[in-house]
């Protein structure tokens, strides 16, 4: 068998060598250790004679006095405002069991004799003057805008153009139904405007039946708009009369706080469901009509809304989601309001789900902008 040979001569490995540097390095590390080493062991020295020092026994056994040396004058303890405070300020509440009560409050929704309260304290009523006379000036605004559309109206029917008079017919109603928080405060004016014919004895037959409504089933039941000039004449002087009762109309903060959950919730029992517009169907155009009056209710209520819960961004949330809704629903008729016949089961689900939302967030206001404490119910005796 061949024997190989390493090509190069194998060299002794020898040990390497340590320079200078190195030991120097070395030895500076292990005197460093010594020195922590050396103040530790001193530190533990100093900590056993300061113990030692301070015990009773003394340094070196024996027994001496403990005592504590006056660096400052003796403070003066008296209170330098001259009064004692007891109370919380602004109320006759013991600053002794302020924090009790609080929490009872904030956590169980009751005072400290049990009874159901708040944890917001109630708006003084003059708040609500500057939101409810904002809402008044929006109103008269729209009652201009009735006023003229009912002029439409009326030249639509004494021209004999059925097409012309249903489109001003929806303008009237949906311009009337933007007063929102000032329906029912105008006594009959409001059934004649606005009346349904089940709130009259005698129903469509009767010749109290009047206002939009009547014009509305005359419209799209087929009769003549020739004869339907005298119930647009008798709801032009109405709305005129509506246009000098308004500026004295007045609304209670309760009524206020209300409104702004009624008028959508009106318009999803009476409009949505077709109740109110057996004939023409335009339940859609009366909810986004309702949309708009909410929607001012709330800007005007905006500045006492500021840290009461977080209501108003809940609403503010809910009533962007069911604008958006109607907006689209919109769009996808080709920029004209369907009546209820002509929405599809999606924009129906759309439209219900969304006003359902802004139901269940605007349901919260009335309770965010109490203007009364509750009142106090009392406890019922043991043993009953």
């Amino acid at each position: 068998m061949a024997t190989f040979v390493p090509r190069f001569p194998l060299q002794r490995m020898r040990p390497t060598q340590r320079s200078g540097k190195g030991r120097l390095a070395l030895a500076a590390l292990a005197a460093l250790a010594a020195l922590v080493a050396l103040v530790a062991v001193g530190a533990l020295v100093a900590v056993a004679l300061v113990g030692s020092a301070l015990s009773p026994a003394g340094l070196f056994g024996g027994s001496r006095p403990f005592s504590v040396h006056r660096l400052v004058a003796q403070a003066n303890p008296s209170d330098p405002l001259g009064v004692r405070i007891t109370r919380v300020y602004g109320t006759t509440t013991p600053a002794k069991i302020y924090g009790t009560e609080i929490g009872q409050q904030e956590d169980q929704g009751i005072n400290r004799s049990g009874q159901m309260i708040s944890d917001l304290s109630p708006l003084a009523p003059a708040a609500f003057r500057g939101p409810v006379s904002a809402y008044k000036r929006y109103a008269a605004g729209w009652l201009v805008r009735v006023s003229h559309e009912t002029a439409v109206l009326g030249a639509a029917l004494r021209a004999g153009n059925r097409a012309a008079a249903e489109s001003a017919w929806r303008d009237t109603w949906s311009a009337y139904l933007h007063l929102g928080a000032v329906y029912g405060l105008f006594g009959s004016l409001d059934q004649e405007i606005d009346g349904m014919p089940g709130g009259v004895p005698g129903g469509t037959s009767s010749p109290h039946f009047s206002g939009l409504h009547r014009i509305e089933m005359g419209l799209w039941t087929g009769q003549p708009p020739h004869s339907l000039v005298r119930w647009s004449n008798l709801l032009a002087v109405d709305v005129a009369q509506l246009r000098r009762v308004l500026p004295g109309v007045q609304i209670t903060p309760l009524v206020y706080a209300t409104r702004s959950h009624e008028i959508l919730e009106d318009a999803q029992r009476d409009l949505l469901s077709g109740m109110d517009v057996p004939w023409s169907g335009e339940g859609v155009l009366g909810t986004a009509a309702g949309l708009v009056a909410t929607d001012e209710v709330v800007r005007t209520l905006r500045p006492l809304l500021g840290g009461r819960d977080n209501t108003l961004v809940e609403v503010q949330n809910e009533l962007l989601l069911l604008s958006s809704a109607l907006a689209k629903v919109r769009r996808e008729h080709h920029g004209t309001w369907p009546t209820l016949a002509e929405l599809s089961i999606t924009q129906r689900e759309l439209v219900d789900g969304t006003l359902a939302g802004a139901l269940g967030a605007l349901e919260q206001l009335p309770g965010s902008l109490e203007a009364a404490a509750l009142p106090e119910i009392p406890n019922i005796p043991a043993g009953q």
